[in-house]
């Protein structure tokens, strides 16, 4: 901490020799430090090369998860410059950003998902040519809709990572929470604690889109992009649109019943194998 926080400075020392008049701040984080101006923050990942984490001293340096998250950021930096540098790949990276912000549907959305959602509906098409910008935004909501980050989905593979690595996997799909209960504080033991169950982000992503898609499909395109002010209710709230009532999805995606051992070997007793029913007709015969 005490070697990051001297790198920090040692960068604003720099960058003051260049304009004295910059007013400039710094402040260490668990990731590295950030340096503040009064018109941007720039954020300073602090990372090593791959062959040095095995080295690292828990008590010297910084968390090895760290390390490796600051390195994945490189890797995606480097993608992004290499596959993404098409235009409307960029313009609509920026809306969906902009719609990640505006409805809280979207927030489990992390920036590399969108990165990658954005190239994909560009991009991944029979032609292998760019997609215009208004038919790859409505395409974004309609895969998003169609259940593209939902368990077994195909989804899309992380092209920075090893192994078939699906994106939508860092977004967990229950979240349970005690009722009433602060978080990091305990209960009396032998009280029972109720459980609420939050909205899944998996299924809260895909329900949020279906709405969206139902909406612009009714020429509420204004609304979504922002140009008429909050239209974050939608996703939650009936709304009217020539006519026509949208009333939000609820959920989508239902998790199948998990069967017991019990269950598995009578359907297993009951179905026989295929070369079994093949030697019963010959004698038949």
């Amino acid at each position: 901490v005490e070697a990051v926080a001297a790198l920090g400075n040692k960068v604003v020392e720099s960058l003051r020799a260049q304009d004295p008049s910059e007013v400039l701040t710094m402040l260490t984080n668990e990731t590295g430090f950030e340096i503040s101006s009064a018109d941007a923050t720039v954020k300073i990942l602090i990372t090593t090369v791959p062959p040095n984490l095995r080295k690292l001293d828990p008590e010297l340096h910084l968390d090895i998860k760290v390390l490796q998250s600051a390195l994945a950021a490189i890797r995606h930096a480097r993608w992004f410059e290499e596959n993404a540098s098409q235009s409307t790949v960029k313009v609509l990276i920026r809306l969906l950003k902009d719609l990640r912000i505006r409805f809280p549907g979207f927030e489990p959305l992390t920036p590399w998902i969108l990165d990658l959602l954005g190239h994909y509906a560009v991009m991944n098409n029979p032609t292998r040519q760019p997609l215009a910008l208004n038919i790859a935004y409505r395409r974004c909501l309609q895969i998003l809709a169609a259940g593209l980050f939902l368990p077994g989905s195909v989804g899309i593979t992380d092209p920075c990572e090893s192994g078939n690595f699906r994106v939508h996997t860092v977004m967990t799909l229950e979240q349970q929470v005690r009722a009433g209960v602060p978080e990091g504080e305990g209960t009396p033991r032998g009280v029972p604690v109720p459980t609420l169950t939050r909205p899944c982000p998996q299924d809260m992503v895909c329900y949020t889109a279906q709405t969206l898609v139902r909406i612009l499909s009714h020429g509420g395109y204004r609304k979504i992009l922002g140009q008429e002010g909050d239209a974050s209710y939608l996703a939650s709230e009936m709304s009217t649109w020539d006519g026509v009532i949208v009333t939000p999805s609820e959920k989508a995606y239902e998790k199948p019943p998990e069967k017991k051992e019990g269950e598995e070997e009578e359907e297993n007793q009951e179905e026989p194998a295929a070369g079994e029913e093949e030697e019963s007709m010959e004698t038949q015969e």
